[in-house]
């Protein structure tokens, strides 16, 4: 994984409720960065990794990886204003933090923005500052109008008087919060494979039906108050899938994002860079019980 992300709460899930254990599988959870988690589940280092969104374009580019499941089929991102602010269309003439330009927090923004009749850059001044904390501190301090964060963040801020203007899953959708491995695990191993698949289905459904228990894990494993958990899980659930299956709809942003940075890769066929059929196995197998 690339961090403690909320944006990964069916894994978290099926960790302490015990559903990967169920199916005999001894999970580790490494964080490492994009470039080295690709590289080692490309050695056989690791086996699986949950960063299919930056694996779809290496996939496209013809490496043998291969998503196998989606937590979310719309970006878990907010843009928060400072007190003052109340609307998207307020943020015309105003400066708006996200991560890195080009990364998913400065996509979301600009998409949400958009939205709203506000051409990023043109309208509202983008400021590239860094991670969530150094983010959060630079709306506190006053020096941007609004930033986009993921949850907890905006539970916090909001407790804390800050106005949530947007939730960008509202007015766009792409998949985001993924998991990947290689096309040899999937042939060699497809019994393995489909137990990793089930145990994170069953993570995301319990997420979707059951409120109070999976409120308890975000207390457990992100370490926060009451209150926070409660207002974390409002927000996350919106972006949560039904059954971790994503299509072209959801996959048209990163092709097209692939297709600007990667000038000589032309139409991306869904199944170059997806394997769902263990989870349409694990699901069809599930709706029978």
């Amino acid at each position: 994984l690339p961090g403690n992300s909320m944006g990964y709460l069916p894994l978290f899930v099926a960790v302490h409720r015990g559903f990967f254990k169920d199916e005999g599988i001894d999970i580790e959870l490494p964080r490492l960065s994009p470039s080295i988690a690709h590289n080692a589940l490309l050695a056989g280092v690791a086996h699986y990794h949950g960063l299919a969104d930056s694996g779809l374009r290496l996939a496209a580019k013809g490496l043998p990886l291969k998503a196998i499941f989606y937590g979310a089929d719309r970006p878990m991102y907010y843009l928060v204003a400072q007190k003052e602010i109340r609307s998207v269309a307020e943020l015309r003439g105003k400066r708006i933090g996200v991560s890195q330009f080009g990364g998913t927090s400065d996509l979301s923004a600009r998409l949400a923005l958009r939205h709203y009749g506000i051409e990023p850059d043109k309208d509202a001044t983008m400021i590239q500052i860094g991670a969530e904390g150094i983010r959060m501190a630079a709306l506190r301090a006053g020096s941007v109008s609004a930033i986009v964060v993921p949850v907890p963040a905006v539970a916090v801020l909001k407790r804390d008087g800050f106005n949530e203007v947007s939730f960008v899953g509202d007015v766009v959708e792409f998949a985001s919060n993924g998991y990947t491995t290689t096309e040899q695990r999937i042939k060699e191993h497809p019994r393995e494979v489909k137990k990793v698949v089930r145990s994170l289905y069953r993570g995301l459904r319990y997420a979707k039906e059951n409120p109070e228990g999976t409120i308890a894990v975000i207390q457990r494993e992100w370490k926060v108050d009451p209150d926070i958990a409660q207002e974390s899980y409002r927000a996350i659930v919106k972006a949560l899938n039904e059954d971790g299956v994503i299509g072209e709809k959801q996959l048209k942003i990163h092709f097209d994002l692939i297709r600007k940075v990667e000038k000589n890769i032309g139409e991306i066929p869904v199944d170059k860079v997806v394997d769902f059929r263990l989870l349409r196995e694990v699901r069809k197998e599930s709706m029978g019980k």
